[in-house]
């Protein structure tokens, strides 16, 4: 920096300054001093006359902007060049969409009540059970599988442990079904039922999109394991719903302008997450929150409602509509445009129930027992059949209740064929009873029979009589045998072909043990080996003999004993040369060496090779190949 660059002019100095085009055409002595008194530059030290300046790192990034990390710079965020569409058919897209989520939603659970999905070893659920579950739906794996999570996640699903059993075709221990807050769930309006689903949406550490994917270790992503967990998708999902709220009411951008408006929110946060964000998008329309690409009324108001909590507006929940037992406003904003619930219905004369109007919760579970659901929409269509009267029969009613139900309920005359059809399969239902037993006792004598059964003695047994010649109990038979017997009857066991069971009863016996007779009377004398035996202890007793003669031949000073005059070695080195030039004459040398055990031994071998540390050489008595270890070798003479 030149001298004088950053003083202020002298007084009177002003006029014959040249003007700072940059400061407005006022003389400021200098433009580093204009830069300095505005904070564009940081003085850094000073001396007398000079010092030096520095640029600070944010007016160096906006310098750079063009060509730096964050982009060009947009002063203002990019326009949305789709044209806006009309609120009301935005909010009734979405108000079918919340409709069809439910419905769905509901459909999941029910197929999983009835068969419930085993839990992997590794976690989730499989997926050949998710590709069960979507056709049974009628959606593909991706609906199913969001579906499947938001409603785990809204805590309507759970797992039961399984006690002593396993499933068959995973091995696992645990089930996923239903909880019983389906049942609170199932009871509530449909609005209240979608608030639910769409509030565990939006705050579940979930990205469903990962599910079929695969993950580092090239395994498939699951629905509910653990590798489809991110911290970061509640707020993924505020952002882009953020990016809508903030637009104008039935403002519909294209996936493309809210990525580009995301992108000018936050640069560096949106960049890498453009996927996460496209699904956000899709979710949000297969959940109702949208509706043809913009947000609906009730979802601004369900995320305003979700940003003033946390927020902290009201941390002690005093003015909270959930506390209150009040719906919120974004469930009163629904309700206002879903259809009214129904509680009746039309019966056609081909046996079709026609319901105008999503149903009550009550009607739908009376609809759900006597009737086979065929399509849904605006008015479903169910049917009664001989097996919806047959499961309603099942499951309670009678035949006077069905007929009551169906007047109640149906604003149409009930067609004869219905009630006809109800008669007839309540006048066949029950003709045939099943049931399970311990043991059964028969007899042609029908008073002895009668005897049993009035036996003050046999009441533990709880006999039942089937048939004027037949009583049953719920006890094994071998109970049932003890307890008439005790009785002073003598009953006879017989097999499942009616034949008697005669046999002797199997006695208990102890091991066979050797008697007394066929053992040594003197327990001194001497046991008898055989053959083969004897010999071998004869070898080796031969064997130790030559070992202790050889040991007695063997030099002194391998032996581990002094012994004065030239001759033998006593060095490491002396004895790897007679050692060498053993091999060379292939003579035979007193070897002396220490064990693993540090007892010292000598043996006489013939030398076969010297290498890689050890002695490979002939044991002369046993004419065997061994191997030494040289540094366990601690002398060695020729034989003389």
């Amino acid at each position: 920096m030149p001298p004088g660059a950053l003083e202020a002019p002298a007084t009177g100095a002003e006029d014959i300054l040249p003007p700072d085009l940059v400061n407005g055409g006022a003389a400021t002595g200098s433009p580093i001093r204009w830069l300095v008194e505005h904070r564009l530059l940081v003085r850094m030290s000073a001396v007398k006359g000079g010092g030096t300046v520095e640029l600070p790192r944010e007016v160096a990034l906006l310098l750079r902007r063009d060509s730096g990390p964050l982009g060009p710079l947009r002063t203002s965020p990019p326009l949305v060049s789709s044209p806006p569409r009309e609120a009301k058919a935005v909010d009734s897209a979405g108000a079918g969409q919340t409709m069809e989520v439910v419905r769905h939603t509901e459909a999941l659970l029910e197929a999983l009540a009835a068969e419930p999905a085993p839990v992997l070893r590794s976690g989730g659920v499989g997926v050949r059970d998710l590709r069960r579950l979507a056709r049974g739906l009628g959606l593909d794996d991706p609906t199913t599988a969001l579906i499947f999570e938001v409603a785990y996640a809204a805590g309507l699903l759970g797992e039961l442990d399984l006690t002593g059993t396993a499933t068959a075709r995973y091995g696992g221990d645990q089930q996923i079904l239903p909880t019983g807050g389906y049942e609170v769930w199932r009871a509530a309006s449909l609005a209240q039922r979608w608030e639910q689903l769409a509030r565990a949406w939006l705050t579940m550490t979930r990205q469903v999109g990962l599910v079929g994917q695969r993950d580092d270790r090239d395994r498939p992503i699951s629905v509910l394991s653990a590798e489809a967990e991110r911290a970061g998708a509640p707020a993924a999902r505020r952002a882009v719903l953020a990016v809508l709220a903030d637009l104008a009411p039935a403002t519909a951008p294209t996936p493309d302008e809210v990525l580009e408006l995301l992108d000018w929110r936050a640069p560096r946060r949106a960049r890498g997450r453009e996927a996460a964000h496209r699904e956000v998008l899709a979710e949000a329309a297969q959940l109702g929150v949208t509706g043809l690409g913009a947000l609906t009324s009730y979802g601004r108001l369900l995320l305003a409602e979700l940003t003033d909590d946390e927020r902290g507006e009201d941390p002690l929940g005093l003015y909270s509509d959930a506390e209150s037992g009040e719906a919120s406003t974004a469930v009163r904003a629904l309700d206002a445009l879903l259809p009214a619930p129904v509680d009746h219905f039309l019966v056609q004369a081909d046996l079709t129930v026609v319901v105008p109007g999503p149903p009550d919760p009550a009607l739908a579970a009376e609809l759900d027992v006597v009737a086979e659901h065929e399509s849904a929409g605006g008015a479903s269509v169910h049917r009664v059949t001989t097996a919806s009267v047959r499961r309603a029969l099942d499951a309670g009613y009678s035949a006077d209740d069905l007929h009551a139900l169906f007047r109640r309920r149906s604003r149409t005359p009930v067609p004869q064929g219905l009630s006809y059809l109800v008669d007839d399969v309540a006048r066949k239902h029950g003709g045939l009873r099943v049931g399970s037993a311990g043991g059964y006792v028969r007899s042609d004598d029908e008073a002895l029979l009668t005897e049993v059964q009035a036996d003050k003695r046999l009441e533990s047994l709880a006999f039942r009589r089937l048939a004027p010649t037949v009583l049953v109990t719920p006890y094994q038979v071998n109970r049932m045998l003890i307890a008439l017997r005790d009785a002073g009857y003598a009953p006879v066991p017989e097999d499942a072909g009616g034949a008697a069971v005669l046999a002797r009863p199997k006695s208990r016996r102890a091991p066979a043990r050797m008697p007394v007779a066929g053992r040594s009377l003197d327990p001194l004398a001497a046991p008898r080996l055989p053959m083969p035996r004897l010999l071998g202890v004869v070898e080796q007793i031969r064997r130790g003999e030559a070992a202790a003669r050889a040991a007695r031949r063997a030099p002194e000073v391998v032996r581990g004993t002094t012994r004065k005059g030239p001759g033998p070695a006593h060095t490491h080195s002396d004895a790897l040369a007679v050692l060498q030039q053993a091999v060379r004459d292939k003579a035979l040398v007193w070897v002396g060496y220490v064990d693993a055990h540090g007892a010292t031994a000598s043996r006489l071998v013939r030398p076969v090779s010297i290498g890689a540390g050890y002695l490979r050489a002939e044991d002369e008595r046993t004419e065997m190949l061994h191997t030494f270890a040289l540094h366990r070798i601690t002398a060695a003479v020729l034989e003389d």
